[in-house]
């Protein structure tokens, strides 16, 4: 029996969009990773057209939106007070309306409004503007920048990337020469980043983690992806295993093009709303960073205490897309070649980020700076 096992199991996931829907809607990825030393609680996430979200007898009344046909409704209802409320609701891109009285009620239970675009980035945050910026943390974040205290702090930020990505590596990875000589340059970064009495400067810390970010994506290669029904619609050949991810991805408008950069791209924007709430809700300026660029992002800060949990989310989506069957209807291809998740395999890959690592923990610590926390 256990010869034709693969094969029952291609055949029940192989089917046309709706069948593909219909499976990832029931999907029930396992959250690994978390711990249950910090408690917090997880976001709601929608996708689908016609969405909506309204207040219903002192309720909130939640119908999630459509992504195939026939579909049953799902219909969500929240009530004020309660333990489990979400801390954010995401909708993954998809139409809809949300009513004031909605956004009103949200704000008062403490819920943020999160949309993404379909290239998995965030295009708006908002209505938990009860969360006002403690003055005394933001003046000190405008005179941390450029110090030796923030020098430090983003070589040990740094260190931890490093440590995560090798992490990632052994776990996820098989042990070959790809991965040992990517673990190997990537200790000896981290050595150089620990030596005792070195002084680095900022840009020297830049240049070691785009050294390190290359070492780590090179040695993405070499893990068959699953494939079923190829017979009836072909898939690029470079979407048949797990491919090295360039750092292209960084630039504005540049779209995913493979389909674990775009899972990829819906985790690290669940990563960044969750930590943008923490952020806000410490009294922080999300707008105040110390270690990238300011000119073109708005919320420096968010992308400067991600960086240690990146690799946490690249393990999470890895051992996502290994552990399942995919279908050519799991993705399109649109007219510039950029690779489009199917809204429920979206939606499916961002219950299984929820949130990867401690988020909370690492704005604690970057106030630990300031001796506020």
């Amino acid at each position: 029996m256990e010869k034709y096992s693969h094969f029952k199991a291609a055949a029940e996931v192989e089917g046309d969009w709706h069948d593909r829907s219909e499976f990832w809607l029931l999907h029930r990825p396992a959250v690994r990773g978390r711990s249950k030393k910090y408690l917090y609680r997880e976001p709601l996430i929608l996708c689908g057209h016609g969405a909506h979200i309204r207040i219903d007898r002192a309720s909130l009344l939640i119908r999630n939106g459509f992504t195939h046909y026939p579909q049953k409704r799902e219909e969500i209802r929240l009530f004020p007070g309660d333990a489990d409320l979400p801390d954010r609701i995401v909708m993954l891109d998809g139409s809809g309306g949300i009513t004031f009285d909605a956004l009103t009620w949200m704000a008062e239970q403490r819920i943020t409004l999160v949309r993404l675009n379909w290239r998995g980035e965030v295009s708006f945050v908002g209505n938990n503007s009860g969360n006002c910026a403690n003055w005394k943390m933001v003046n000190n974040q405008s005179t941390f920048r450029g110090t030796r205290r923030s020098l430090e702090y983003s070589r040990k930020l740094l260190e931890q990337k490093i440590g995560n990505s090798i992490s990632t590596l052994e776990n996820v990875f098989p042990q070959n020469n790809n991965r040992e000589l990517a673990v190997s340059r990537l200790s000896k970064w981290n050595l150089r980043i620990r030596k005792p009495g070195k002084s680095l400067s900022l840009s020297t810390l830049l240049g070691i983690e785009g050294g390190a970010a290359a070492a780590y994506f090179g040695a993405w290669q070499g893990l068959p992806l699953k494939w079923v029904g190829l017979h009836k619609r072909p898939i690029p050949k470079s979407w048949l295993a797990i491919a090295p991810r360039t750092m292209v991805w960084r630039k504005t408008g540049v779209n995913a093009r493979h389909p674990i950069n775009s899972m990829l791209n819906y985790g690290y924007a669940m990563l960044a709303s969750q930590l943008r709430g923490e952020i806000v809700a410490a009294g922080l300026d999300p707008s105040i960073g110390f270690m990238h660029g300011n000119s073109s992002n708005r919320i420096p800060l968010v992308y400067d205490l991600m960086e240690p949990l990146r690799p946490i989310v690249d393990k999470c989506v890895l051992q996502f897309a290994l552990e399942n069957i995919f279908s050519p209807e799991d993705c399109t291809i649109n007219r510039v070649g950029a690779c489009r998740l199917n809204p429920q395999l979206a939606r499916a890959v961002a219950k299984r980020i929820q949130i990867a690592g401690d988020s909370g923990a690492i704005v604690r610590e970057y106030m630990k700076q300031f001796g506020l926390s």
